[in-house]
């Protein structure tokens, strides 16, 4: 009994180990661990900080020329090709030119641009080494352009004019004519006259997709069935028909469904002056892919309809228009984007007659 007690009161010794409490060697343990995880932590950041943004002209060429395919020619000619010697070495290849889009830069009036649309439209043209399929031209488009398109492309195969190009009736027929390949043609707000439709549709036997959109207009009453006639009596194969804004009737339609019996897809939207309430709305619905005159054109990207600038009558037109007296329809300064500012409106009509659109821009360009 004394001796068990003297060792309990015994200042010297240990307390027994509590069974929670960590051993001084798991401790080192735990301690080592901590160090080598900020070690590798540490060792991580290191790595991050050495390496180097990658190096995206290391693509393959392949890979590149996909990417930049998807830009417009203008992009291409005026900006991408400049960027870098890999850059140029692609968009000299007459295959990144099968295709040709001139659409013009967002924001851009025609008469802005700083270099010439026709003899850009050529040089791509001509660098594509007759291998053109597609082109889609706008605006300042002439007969000169589409003479050396047709000349240098006997593949094309997708011919697509738009907003009021510089094209006559006459060129256009010719050049389709000598285009025996041609299996799309778009004609989007322009104005052909209704005998050029009929003459494209027998010179193109192998036309299976044709637009022809407008501006259509729920106010105004005037009807218009000529071009619907034209599209009936001389496209049969047509599989692809868009007639965004056309002022036909149920008359054009029927005349449409009954001469182009192979139809896959009609697009109707704008097309104001039909009812598809009867019996021609049951043969519309047999059509496969069938857009209606009230469908939504958000996807369209132009204007469909004219209502907002509807005018009654002549006299309304001409006074908007026409308000100074200049008898220059559409050419007052509000028009043209010159607001209030006479000197450079009068600058503008000076120079007017002097402004070439065949002018060669391209002569100072190092390797054109």
């Amino acid at each position: 009994m004394s001796s068990i007690s003297n060792s309990s009161e015994n200042p010297n010794s240990e307390p027994p180990l509590s069974m929670n409490q960590p051993s001084s060697s798991n401790s080192i343990e735990m301690k080592r661990k901590i160090k080598n995880k900020k070690k590798k932590m540490k060792t991580k950041l290191r790595r991050k900080k050495k390496m180097k943004p990658p190096n995206w002209v290391e693509l393959p060429e392949d890979i590149w020329f996909v990417i930049l395919s998807k830009l417009t020619t203008i992009d291409i000619i005026e900006n991408v090709q400049k960027v870098c010697m890999l850059f140029r070495k692609i968009c000299k290849q007459p295959s990144m030119f099968k295709v040709i889009d001139m659409s013009l830069p967002r924001g851009y009036a025609f008469m802005e641009l700083p270099y010439d649309l026709n003899a850009m439209t050529r040089f791509a043209v001509d660098r594509s080494n007759g291998g053109l399929v597609d082109i889609y031209m706008e605006y300042l488009c002439d007969d000169d352009t589409l003479v050396h398109i047709v000349e240098r492309s006997k593949n094309l195969k997708h011919l697509r004019l738009a907003h009021y190009v510089y094209v006559s009736d006459e060129e256009l027929i010719e050049a389709a004519k000598k285009l025996p390949m041609l299996e799309e043609v778009q004609i989007i707000i322009c104005s052909f006259a209704e005998e050029t439709v009929k003459a494209i549709g027998h010179a193109c036997p192998t036309l299976t997709s044709f637009s022809l959109t407008g501006i259509g207009s729920k106010k105004q009453n005037y009807i218009f069935n000529d071009e619907a006639l034209a599209i009936s009596r001389s496209m049969p194969n047509l599989r692809h028909l868009q007639l965004i804004g056309n002022n036909m009737s149920n008359e054009g339609l029927k005349a449409i469904l009954d001469g182009c019996p192979l139809l896959e897809s009609l697009d109707l939207r704008a097309c104001f002056h039909i009812d598809l309430s009867g019996d021609l709305g049951k043969r519309c619905e047999r059509i496969k892919h069938l857009l209606y005159p009230d469908d939504s054109t958000a996807d369209y990207g132009r204007d469909t309809c004219d209502d907002e600038n509807y005018y009654s009558t002549p006299q309304q037109l001409s006074e908007e228009y026409d308000s100074d007296d200049s008898d220059m329809f559409g050419m007052y300064p509000e028009y043209l984007g010159f607001g209030d500012h006479e000197d450079l409106y009068l600058d503008f009509l000076d120079d007017l007659d002097d402004y070439s659109l065949h002018g060669e821009y391209f002569g100072g360009f190092p390797g054109f």
